[in-house]
């Protein structure tokens, strides 16, 4: 399973168009489980995105390659409403932990 995780500061006030400008519509990559969106609760511009592949690191790069341009476009609408991002990646899970 991997995770494509992002830790941003959106600008001020602007959850709402960047939760929009996030939103992949219909067109979801391969594996796809569920996502999060998770705000501070100190800060409602500092927000932590998450979602969860059912996808091995060969099939995450057959998709990107396949997907690169138009995932580069919706990244490119996003930014429009990030003051910065602290971390971004996609990270393979190595341990789950249950209660």
């Amino acid at each position: 399973m991997l995770v494509m995780f992002t830790a941003r500061r959106l600008k001020p006030g602007s959850w709402e168009q960047f939760r929009r400008a996030w939103d992949p519509g219909e067109e979801k990559p391969p594996g796809f489980r569920q996502a999060y969106h998770a705000r501070n609760i100190r800060d409602e511009d500092e927000v932590i995105s998450f979602g969860l592949f059912d996808m091995t690191e060969d099939e995450y790069r057959s998709w990107r390659g396949q997907a690169d341009a138009e995932e580069n476009k919706r990244v490119d609408s996003m930014s429009d409403f990030v003051e910065n991002e602290h971390v971004a990646g996609v990270f393979e899970v190595i341990e789950v932990v249950e209660q």
